[in-house]
């Protein structure tokens, strides 16, 4: 399976344990090393692995696109995309820039960075 392919699969299986609140997903990615940088501020891989899992039901839909995968080593790659998400109770959706840096550990790939930035609103 190509990098590419590896790296969406676990976007795509991460976006799905959020929306129903699967911190065990996340524990299971990050390491004591991993740092994301969210909107709010600074966070663990734990401490992301915790909000997840606090979260009962963040959104109902999403879709990743521009995705695109920078192999920087062969143990190392970068994934990129624009997330729109969708909150069908509240009406509202919202965009996000995100970033994940994975590092190859044995057999499986491993969180060590990961950022989010809103998208600009026009208006």
């Amino acid at each position: 399976m190509s990098v590419e392919k590896e790296l969406r699969e676990l976007e795509e299986q991460g976006w799905a344990a959020i929306s129903v609140g699967n911190g065990g997903f996340y524990r299971e990615l990050v390491t004591d090393r991993t740092i994301c940088v969210e909107p709010d501020g600074l966070q663990t891989g734990a401490e992301l692995a915790a909000d997840i899992e606090a979260n009962k039901s963040p959104f109902d839909d999403y879709t990743l696109e521009d995705v695109r995968v920078l192999e920087l080593t062969g143990d190392a790659a970068l994934i990129t995309y624009r997330a729109t998400v969708r909150l069908k109770e509240a009406g509202f959706s919202f965009q996000l820039y995100m970033t994940s840096v994975y590092e190859r550990g044995g057999n499986a790939w491993k969180l060590a960075f990961h950022q989010q930035t809103p998208v600009k609103q026009d208006g």
